[in-house]
């Protein structure tokens, strides 16, 4: 109980930062939605591969996440605020409050940006719950590592360039899984027969938010 309660009191003082602010959150939402805007107006509806389709969907989900989890512990050092967390919480509450904000606020995003891609590219979704759990467990290995390269980045000059850069390679097989899984929602065939990609997803949810809990205490007490 001390471990839950520990990291909701770090996840609920940034839900009530974010609640006031709404930087980050409106930041993510209007990069996807104009993203979708766009490539729905250039393509015209004329790109029906599922795995083209799904690709589309990933990159703009992608580089929203880039803009926006970044921001988990930048915003504390902005702030002067890292010291305190230091004094008041443990490393592993603070890791897995940010992990689990970050994982609210990806979500918030897909759900509406979701049925956004749906409608604006003319797409046929026609596995949902496939769908759905594939996102799932991508945006919890998504939200796991943006936390802890967050602060990594935290004290660098140029870490709004440097983020991108540490991400990249590190979720390159996380994005590569879902854009096969997803289009594996929208196409014909069922996908439940397979599983591969689910169980890769989920194991690297479960190395992410398990090895970054470990990984985060070096980091967080060498600031």
């Amino acid at each position: 109980m001390d471990f839950i309660s520990g990291a909701w009191a770090v996840m609920k003082k940034d839900i009530l930062e974010e609640y006031r602010a709404r930087y980050a959150f409106n930041t993510t939402l209007l990069f996807c939605v104009t993203c979708l805007v766009m490539v729905s107006y250039s393509l015209g509806g004329a790109v029906t591969d599922p795995m083209l389709q799904s690709a589309m969907l990933w990159v703009i989900l992608f580089f929203s996440a880039m803009t926006g989890l970044s921001r988990a512990f930048i915003k504390e050092e902005d702030k002067g605020t890292m010291n305190t967390l230091r004094l008041c919480c443990r490393a592993d509450h603070v890791f897995y409050g940010k992990t689990a904000m970050n994982f609210l606020m990806m979500s918030s995003v897909i759900v509406i940006v979701a049925p956004l891609f749906i409608i604006l590219l003319n797409v046929n979704m026609r596995h949902v719950g496939y769908f759905a759990l594939t996102t799932a467990l991508a945006t919890v290995g998504l939200s796991a590592v943006s936390a802890l390269l967050s602060a990594i980045v935290a004290q660098a000059r140029a870490r709004g360039m440097l983020f991108p850069v540490l991400a990249f390679p590190a979720l390159m097989p996380v994005f590569l899984t879902a854009v096969r899984a997803t289009g594996m929602s929208l196409a014909e065939a069922a996908p439940w027969t397979g599983g591969g990609e689910l169980v890769f997803l989920a194991a690297y949810a479960v190395a992410a938010t398990v090895g970054g809990g470990f990984l985060f205490e070096y980091v967080f007490s060498e600031q």
